[in-house]
């Protein structure tokens, strides 16, 4: 079971790693109405959409065990896992963009 909270935790840490990157990578834009903050924050969310999703395929696909007691405890650890993997990214993404609210994370929230 501590292999479906492993696995969600590091994929939740991964998607934000990614995230920071994606939104580095994305220029400043000059003007009165630049577009660049709304980008981040898109680019923030659609990878908040996709941790629990990469996480239960991940999960999913490292199944470890082989009888079917044991694949119902893992698999209730692994929506347990991916649910603590969202809070996490989240938690983590606000916590960021407080920390760097003069830089580009700071357009997460």
């Amino acid at each position: 079971m501590t292999t479906a909270y492993i696995i969600s935790i590091v994929c939740a840490l991964v998607c934000l790693l990614i995230a920071a990157l994606i939104s580095n990578s994305i220029k400043y834009e000059g003007g009165a109405n630049p577009k660049d903050p709304a980008k981040r924050k898109m680019w923030f969310w659609v990878w908040a959409v996709l941790t629990p999703v990469l996480g239960f395929a991940l999960g999913f696909l490292m199944k470890p065990v082989k009888n079917q007691m044991e694949a119902n405890k893992y698999m209730n650890a692994l929506f347990i896992g991916i649910a603590l993997a969202f809070v996490i990214y989240i938690i983590l993404g606000f916590v960021l963009s407080k920390v760097f609210k003069n830089g580009k994370l700071g357009n997460w929230f």
